[in-house]
C-alpha cells in the first residue's frame, strides 16, 4: 500500500543521522550506537520445555539495508504466526511493555506489517516482530533496528543463504557490539500530527492489538515489579473508550479513571463495574492501564487522604471526543 493511503504521515523534514556511512532510523536524533563492523553473527541457544534448541542470529546493518533483509526473512514464514511488539512503558514499575499475539494467518500478519512498516523501520522507541512455535522461528526488529532471528537448526542454512545472497558478511559477536557515543541517545517522534490520522505509538498499539490479537505479556493476577516482587496495592491510571446514545447520534468519549488495586485484573473489573453504574456512558474498550507512583497522582488527590489498603476508584471523568451520526443504527450488545 502506498503512503497516500496509509493512516499516518511520517515527518518529511527530519534529517537522517549518518555516522561514517552508517545510517540510523529517523527516530534517532543523536547519540545512536554504531557497531564496530556491520554483518551477522550466530550462536546456539539451549532450549527448554517451551522453546527448542535454536540457532540465534544477530544482524546489524545500515538503515538502507534493513528493509530488504526483513522482507527476505519474512518470505519463509509458516502459514500461521503470532506478532510481537515492544514499547517503552509508562508503568511506574517497569521500563518496557511487551505484547504477544495469538496465532493468526501469516497473510493477515503481513498485510498489517506492510501497512505500518515505515513506522517499524523509522521509530526508535519500538521493536516489532513475529514468531511461530512449530516450526520454531522468530524474527524481531529491535528499537536499535538490529534484526534478531531465532530458528530451529534445520532452518539455519536457509537464513545463512539469504544473508549471503544479500551480501551480509559473517562477523564475530564482538564486531557487532556498539561503539560508545560521545552523547547520550536521544530519540524523536517520526509521525506528523495530522487531524484524523495516527499521531503516536498509542494509536499504533490500538491498531496492532486489533490486527494481531496482541495482549500485554504479564500475569494479570499478580502485581509484580521489574524484579519479580509482589508489591501489593498500587495506584492505577486507566483510559477507557466509552460511548452513549445521543439525539444527534452516537457520542464517544475517553473516560479517565484513577484507582487502587492489587493487580491488573482487579483494576479492570473495578473500572467496568464503575462505568456500568454510570447510566450516561457505556464501557467499550480499555485503551491503556498503568500503575502510577504516588508522586504522580492527579491534582484532585493532592489534598485527599487515600487509603492504599482496599480496591477503590479515586477519580472518574469523561472527555467527549465527538458524535458520529452514522453510527446511530448500531445495536447495543
Amino acid at each position: 500500500m502506498t503512503d497516500m493511503h496509509a493512516p499516518f504521515r511520517l515527518h518529511s523534514n527530519l534529517a537522517r543521522v549518518v555516522d561514517r556511512g552508517y545510517a540510523f532510523p529517523l527516530g534517532v536524533e543523536r547519540g545512536g550506537l554504531r557497531p564496530r563492523r556491520v554483518g551477522w553473527s550466530r550462536r546456539n541457544l539451549d532450549g527448554d520445555m517451551v522453546v527448542p534448541d535454536v540457532q540465534s542470529y544477530t544482524i546489524v546493518v545500515s538503515h538502507e539495508r534493513v528493509r530488504p533483509l526483513i522482507w527476505e526473512l519474512l518470505r519463509s514464514l509458516p502459514t500461521h504466526v503470532a506478532g510481537m511488539l515492544e514499547l517503552g512503558s509508562r508503568d511506574a514499575y517497569r521500563e518496557v511493555d511487551v505484547y504477544l499475539g495469538s496465532q493468526i494467518p501469516s497473510t493477515r500478519f503481513r498485510g498489517t506489517w506492510d501497512l505500518f512498516e515505515p513506522i517499524f523501520l523509522e521509530d526508535a522507541s519500538l521493536g516489532v516482530g513475529v514468531y511461530s512455535p512449530d516450526p520454531y522461528v522468530e524474527v524481531f526488529l529491535d528499537p536499535d533496528k538490529r534484526i534478531l532471528v531465532h530458528v530451529h537448526e534445520s532452518a539455519a542454512s536457509g537464513v545463512e543463504h539469504a544473508l549471503e545472497r544479500l551480501g551480509v558478511v559473517r562477523r564475530s559477536e564482538e564486531d557487532l557490539q556498539p561503539m560508545r557515543s560521545a552523547s547520550g541517545l536521544a530519540v524523536r517522534p517520526v509521525l506528523q500530527q495530522v487531524p484524523g490520522l495516527m499521531s503516536d505509538t498509542d494509536d499504533l498499539l490500538m491498531e496492532l492489538r486489533a490486527a494481531w490479537d496482541l495482549a500485554l505479556d504479564e500475569d494479570p493476577d499478580r502485581n509484580l515489579d521489574a524484579r519479580g516482587r509482589d508489591i501489593g496495592y498500587t495506584m492505577w491510571r486507566g483510559l477507557v473508550f466509552v460511548d452513549q446514545e445521543d439525539p444527534a447520534g452516537r457520542r464517544f468519549g475517553h473516560a479517565h479513571i484513577w484507582g487502587v488495586a492489587t493487580c491488573r485484573r482487579d483494576m479492570q473489573q473495578l473500572i467496568e463495574r464503575h462505568i456500568s453504574g454510570d447510566y450516561e456512558w457505556e464501557f467499550r474498550e480499555l485503551l491503556n492501564l498503568d500503575r502510577v507512583a504516588w508522586d504522580d497522582r492527579p491534582a484532585e488527590l493532592n489534598d485527599v487522604r487515600v487509603a492504599m489498603d482496599r480496591p477503590q476508584v479515586l477519580v472518574y471523568n469523561v472527555d467527549i471526543i465527538g458524535t458520529g451520526p452514522e453510527r446511530w443504527d448500531v445495536v447495543d450488545e
